[in-house]
């Protein structure tokens, strides 16, 4: 069909000159990464029987976000998410006395976030989302995690925004309108893509379009983070990344 027989866009669609992405969990699976070390730990210490390996990611995952839930509160200094995931890991050990890590294990496992694989699907939907917007991620990772699981993962996206450069982390308000500021535009032009629905309901309290994606892995209960799925709570619903692109028309 002749792209001047197409029908138009929704207005909705029209408005947007931008995507942001949440990226832990929406795009890279965190999970796989980390279960990879720790079962490699477990193996050469011969304590398979003794720790599961999910459980010990889901929990660590817990961990950070009560820890940065602790940053918002100003109990503990601004640092970054590396920080905030060393802090998380060695909490976590406490709950593991037989687990007796070396310094090199700590960091092989700090290291598995910067290497984390990325959901089969999305090399190719951002190809074709960058054609037509432009593509960001606004994330509470810090920015070298970022950049070594893009490098990782063969990525390369427009822009590359991390909270820890911001006034604050997601989900305060702040970071979704700094974030769509620092790439010149106004909230309402952009539109936020995540798998979580509570960082879909933040962003669009600052009047940013939302598009939820359906997830691909599973997430600890985390107090607000996971909440009921309501697709009338957003503009776009999809079960994949390529359908949104559809949906958009890309």
């Amino acid at each position: 069909m002749s792209p001047y027989n197409e029908p138009p866009m929704p207005a909705k669609v029209t408005t947007i000159k931008a995507l942001a992405f949440d990226v832990g969990g929406s795009v890279f699976d965190w999970k796989s990464s980390i279960i990879s070390v720790i079962d490699e730990l477990t193996k050469k210490y011969e304590l398979d029987d003794d720790i599961d390996p999910e459980k010990f990611a889901m929990s660590w995952r817990l961990l950070m976000f009560m820890t940065l839930g602790q940053l918002h509160k100003r109990e503990i200094p601004n640092c970054n998410m590396d920080a905030m995931l060393k802090i998380a890991l060695d909490k976590l050990l406490e709950q593991y006395p037989v687990l007796s890590l070396t310094h090199e294990d700590k960091a092989d496992l700090l290291n598995a976030w910067h290497s984390m694989d990325v959901w089969d699907e999305f090399p190719v939907a951002l190809e074709r989302l960058k054609s037509k917007f432009t593509v960001s991620i606004i994330s509470v990772l810090s920015m070298a995690i970022m950049v070594d699981s893009n490098k990782h993962s063969g990525l390369c996206w427009d822009a590359v925004i991390s909270c820890e450069f911001l006034s604050c982390y997601k989900q305060k308000p702040e970071a979704y309108i700094e974030g769509a500021a620092l790439l010149g535009l106004k909230p309402e032009e952009v539109c936020f893509v995540a798998v979580h629905p509570s960082d879909l309901l933040a962003a669009k309290k600052t009047g940013m379009k939302t598009a939820y994606v359906a997830p691909k892995g599973s997430e600890p209960d985390v107090p607000g983070l996971v909440m009921e799925y309501k697709p009338e709570d957003y503009d776009f619903n999809a079960a994949t990344y390529i359908e949104l692109c559809e949906q958009l028309g890309c």
